[in-house]
């Protein structure tokens, strides 16, 4: 899985959709490793314990059955071996020994690899020298190993199918603890192993809901804090963006706005399309300090804000106004011809100058003064069309204020 690359300063919710994915991650490999190692534990439960068992019947039937399994030589020395005439017997022998023990078959081996006896009468006298889990077991070794056996005859004749088998390899010793031959021993654990099987699977289940609860606890606890940021985060652009007396944007996202909106209108004019022009207005309080030396600063905070809220009321959704500093407003008219842009101009002016401003208590006159300008062709930044507004506004004050320029 690739995951795109992404900021979490910029985006909050990548921190969740990382904790998301980690934990994913997390739970499938915690679960398909705790899979794994309880059921390696497990198995070597299993094969250890049918192996002990195996020892322990493979001395019983040694012990029983010694002169039956084992002819001593004149040098006092003793070998596996049983005589075709006795096998009857000791078939007999073990066959009630090992019914209620789950063993579905067994068989002895001399140091030649040779079967003397088996459960399995057919195999009788085979030899398997390549079983390398029979050399091992000659040289001294016992060995075990569970393996899925699609049908088995057990000792009573009955067949068995998709059965879990342990077969141990076990060294048979003299009295001189030389080995001597081997027991291979098969006892069933299909049932120990089956339930077994549940358990894994049972304890898979109740970790994975362990994990799932932990999982969505600290999802919910990252998912907080994530909404702290976003909220930090928004808190922070609208101090870095938006005046904090009026409301509206600052002089430094006025700007950005200005800039995109010239970059749109540049890309349109290359492709031939119309509506490529953009109005400005950059309009002055008039005597404002006058306002705040007469009425107070907090009259004059007062002031500013009546007057964004009207200028705001007059625009269409898509225009943009800025507080551009001090007492100085600038407004964004997209796809605003020149006599457009006078149009919205005078339109403000007179919502501004019609009615009065309540200020302590008294009813007071303001006016304002408007520059205007529009994009021209020959225009290669924002700032040019800007500056011309800004240059008719300080022409119509030099001329007396109150007028549109």
């Amino acid at each position: 899985m690739v995951f795109a690359p992404f900021d979490v300063k910029k985006d909050p919710d990548a921190l969740l959709r990382l904790f998301s994915a980690a934990a994913v991650l997390f739970i499938v490999l915690i679960l398909c490793l705790a899979g794994f190692g309880f059921r390696a534990a497990l198995h070597r439960y299993v094969v250890s314990n049918a192996e002990q068992d195996a020892i322990r019947v493979s001395r019983a039937i040694l012990a029983e059955e010694k002169e039956h399994l084992t002819t001593s030589s004149p040098d006092g020395s003793s070998t596996v071996n049983v005589r075709p005439e006795e096998i009857p017997t000791l078939d007999q022998h073990l066959r009630r020994f090992l019914a209620p023990l789950n063993i579905v078959k067994i068989k002895v081996y001399s140091t030649d690899c040779r079967i003397t006896y088996s459960t399995d009468a057919t195999i009788i006298g085979m030899v398997n020298k390549e079983n390398l889990r029979l050399r091992k077991a000659l040289a001294g070794f016992v060995d075990s190993r569970l393996e899925k056996k699609e049908e088995v005859r057990d000792l009573a004749k009955e067949q068995r199918f998709n059965a879990d088998v342990v077969e141990t390899y076990i060294p048979v010793r003299d009295n001189n603890n030389k080995v001597i031959g081997s027991f291979e021993i098969y006892r069933d654990v299909t049932n120990t192993w089956a339930q077994f099987k549940n358990a894994i699977v049972m304890l898979i289940g109740v970790l994975f809901l362990v994990l799932l609860l932990v999982f969505v606890l600290s999802f919910l606890m990252v998912q907080k804090v994530t909404r702290s940021v976003k909220e930090i985060q928004k808190t922070i652009r609208e101090q870095a963006t938006t005046d904090p007396l009026t409301g509206i944007p600052n002089k430094r996202k006025i700007l950005h706005t200005a800039e995109k909106e010239f970059s749109r209108a540049c890309r349109r004019r290359d492709k031939g399309l119309s509506d490529v022009e953009i109005g400005f207005i950059m309009m002055d309080v008039d005597r404002f300090k006058e306002v705040n030396d007469g009425y107070g600063h907090l009259a004059g905070d007062l002031l500013l804000k009546e007057i964004s809220g009207r200028i705001t009321d007059s625009l269409r959704v898509f225009d943009a106004v800025g507080r551009f500093g001090g007492d100085e407003f600038l407004v964004i008219l997209p796809g605003s011809n020149l006599e457009q842009t006078r149009s919205v101009a005078h339109k403000i002016w007179m919502l501004i100058r019609e009615k009065a401003f309540l200020l302590e208590g008294r009813e007071v006159a303001v006016t304002v003064t408007l520059g205007i300008s529009t994009l021209q062709s020959g225009d290669t930044e924002y700032t040019e069309a800007v500056k011309r507004a800004d240059d008719n506004l300080y022409r119509a004050k030099s001329e007396g204020r109150d007028r549109v320029l």
